[in-house]
């Protein structure tokens, strides 16, 4: 008796990628976007400048991922250190401006006059593209949006009582 022999045909399946990390997912955004920046793997962060309308700053993007939470933490630094004495006339001027915020919050280490803008974005699982996209539109939108009228408080001795009226100015209206 004569033994037939089937021939099966494997299907070869390509490896499936494993889901990208968050750190991973940030880089993309950037390059994406066209951010020219470095990335600190093993601290977890990346760094770069960015251009704004009146100056230029410092960005910081800290990313953090565990089992089931991630998070995306972004620090735009203003470039200026605020003077010893117009720091109390600056923490009122970040006060009015927090306090109008929905997203983000304005800081200042009084140490050494430091002004920065600092967004958050957390959740369980897996944070999406959008909400990176977010995180990272909102501080630079904030951070834009009141980097003259800053620099007006800190070196022009504006009042802090006009820095939102300050930062509402058009385009062509400047502070010199």
């Amino acid at each position: 008796m004569a033994r037939q022999q089937k021939s099966m045909e494997l299907e070869v399946c390509e490896p499936v990628e494993s889901r990208k990390s968050l750190f991973e997912r940030v880089a993309i955004h950037l390059d994406v976007n066209d951010w020219n920046h470095t990335a600190y793997q093993d601290k977890g962060y990346f760094s770069m400048g960015a251009r704004l309308r009146d100056a230029s700053i410092r960005l910081i993007i800290d990313v953090a991922e565990k089992e089931n939470w991630d998070r995306v933490l972004v620090y735009s630094i203003y470039p200026n250190y605020v003077p010893e004495h117009r720091r109390a006339a600056m923490l009122q001027a970040i006060n009015r401006i927090n306090y109008t915020l929905a997203f983000g919050s304005l800081e200042m280490d009084l140490k050494d006059g430091e002004v920065r803008v600092r967004t958050v974005v957390e959740g369980i699982g897996n944070l999406g593209d959008a909400m990176i996209e977010r995180v990272l539109g909102s501080n630079l939108g904030t951070t834009n949006r009141f980097q003259a009228a800053l620099l007006a408080v800190a070196f022009g001795n504006a009042s802090p009582d006009t820095v939102i009226e300050l930062a509402e100015r058009g385009e062509e209206v400047t502070l010199q």
